[in-house]
């Protein structure tokens, strides 16, 4: 049986670089599994014990915006 705490945590993949959050849920009976990248099918996070992740999705960030820095400052 699943604890009722769910906690959201990030990843990077090592090989490109896409960021990932999935849900972690703690369970009393061990589990095991992985999950790979939807860019370059490296592996993000491989887990074991007695938690697992699930929900995987991209996050999505906003790109910089490029001569803004000084935006609303009056020379």
């Amino acid at each position: 049986m699943a604890n009722s705490i769910w906690t959201i945590e990030e990843f990077t993949c090592a090989g490109c670089g896409m960021n990932y959050a999935a849900t972690r849920e703690e369970h009393s009976e061990a589990h095991t599994g992985s999950f790979k990248c939807g860019i370059c099918s490296g592996v993000v996070h491989a887990w074991s014990g007695k938690h697992h992740f699930f929900g995987w999705q991209a996050v999505k960030t906003r790109p910089p915006v490029f001569g803004k820095r000084w935006a609303g400052v009056g020379w």
